[in-house]
């Protein structure tokens, strides 16, 4: 059975019966994971389990006391800090490029795509998943989901006459949409999401601040 399980890196001892990965999970759910937290890496023995299907797989795998199971979980505002960091360091790669692709687009002869340019409409795809993924996580009634929310309506329009314009080898088109919209839309977004996570960070510090000031 077994006798231990990582937490966050921290060994937390098991006082239950536990044999399988499927009970172990099971009484972590119980007892471990806060209201609104959510278990974002289960590794056993070494080996992350990385898919509900692997997960399940391997949920009837029997546990020893030597076995070796890490758990890291995390609240809704640090998995809102890390998408928000993702999204500003991926539209700081796309804006640093900008200007080199709306170069060659304007170069480009007719029947010639431009190198990355495939590739900048594939990351502004994910850029707007994971500004979804973010606002999922925010508080909806916040004035800065709104604008979180306007930019990325913005982007997904730009997107889709950038999408048209490659659709149609208009490479002068897409240069002056790389330009003169997207470039300023993603400095927005880096600006805007770096502010949310001041303004998230702060709050997650007032947070263990009043926790550590409760009477024991």
């Amino acid at each position: 059975m077994l006798k231990y399980v990582l937490v966050n890196s921290k060994k937390v001892p098991v006082p239950v019966p536990v044999r399988t990965l499927a009970e172990a999970l099971a009484w972590l759910e119980h007892t471990l994971v806060p209201t609104g937290h959510t278990i974002t890496r289960v590794a056993l023995d070494e080996q992350l389990i990385g898919s509900s299907t692997e997960a399940a797989l391997l949920r009837s795998l029997q546990l020893s006391a030597a076995s070796k199971l890490e758990i890291q979980i995390e609240s809704p505002a640090e998995l809102t800090l890390q998408t928000l960091d993702a999204t500003r360091n991926l539209s700081e790669v796309i804006n640093g490029g900008l200007k080199f692709l709306a170069v060659a687009c304007w170069q480009a002869r007719a029947g010639a795509k431009p190198q990355e340019l495939e590739g900048v409409c594939n990351d502004l795809q994910l850029v707007l998943e994971l500004i979804d993924h973010a606002t999922s996580l925010l508080d909806h009634g916040a004035g800065e989901v709104a604008a979180l929310q306007g930019i990325a309506g913005l982007i997904k329009r730009t997107a889709a006459a950038l999408g048209m314009a490659k659709a149609n080898s208009d490479w002068k088109g897409c240069a002056r949409l790389l330009l003169n919209r997207l470039e300023p839309l993603l400095k927005d977004l880096t600006n805007e999401t770096e502010s949310l996570q001041i303004h998230l960070m702060a709050q997650v510090g007032s947070g263990l601040a009043r926790a550590g000031n409760q009477p024991t």
